[in-house]
């Protein structure tokens, strides 16, 4: 309710013609829905919004069909066109997917899947298995694969559970190849603790 009253009193009432919307934190996971709930107020109020939000997957797919939101930042589709084009740079068919629970982890599978039906023509690949992380078990779905590459999305400390259990189940070595999103790398400028 603050968030509405807000933007009706002081967006509103000063006639703004767009809101530019800059986020300069890489700090990804659960924290989206504000953003969401944000960003949907302004579009149902009639206000355009420029964005930049590196976080944006959770609310990308149903922003895009929004002709009042403009995103900056890398989508989910750029990112695993980037993902696959490595793929098929190295001639590498076989992959699974993992994932966390992170916001926009489905939407995540849906933009692989999407893209891998759209280079069919070009480039046959087989996603092996689409893993959803919630504990380290679950990577047993690797483990009993043939998966030699991962595409992996998750945040960074996630991601260093997950490769340490990974590491654990002999799913990491120069015999695996580990692809990750933005949302694992977050901030370059900080040095990752392990």
């Amino acid at each position: 309710a603050a968030i509405l009253k807000s933007l009706c009193k002081e967006f509103l009432s000063y006639n703004v013609s767009a809101i530019l919307y800059l986020i300069n934190y890489e700090q990804y996971g659960r924290s989206t829905a504000s953003a969401q709930y944000f960003l949907q107020l302004a579009g149902y109020l009639g206000i355009p919004v420029i964005a930049w939000n590196a976080d944006n997957s959770g609310l990308e797919r149903k922003a895009a069909r929004s002709s009042l939101q403009l995103q900056l930042a890398p989508s989910l589709e750029h990112q695993t066109a980037a993902m696959l084009s490595i793929l098929e740079r190295y001639k590498w068919h076989q992959f699974s997917v993992v994932v966390s629970l992170i916001a926009g982890h489905d939407d995540f599978i849906q933009a692989v899947r999407e893209r891998v039906s759209a280079m069919q023509d070009r480039f046959k690949f087989t996603i092996l298995n689409a893993v959803k992380v919630s504990k380290r078990g679950d990577l047993a779905a690797l483990a009993d694969s043939e998966a030699r590459v991962m595409l992996l999305y998750c945040t960074r400390d996630e991601a260093v559970d997950i490769l340490t259990a990974a590491r654990d189940m002999h799913l990491t070595g120069e015999n695996y190849v580990w692809v990750v999103t933005q949302s694992v790398i977050e901030n370059p400028q900080q040095a990752p603790y392990q």
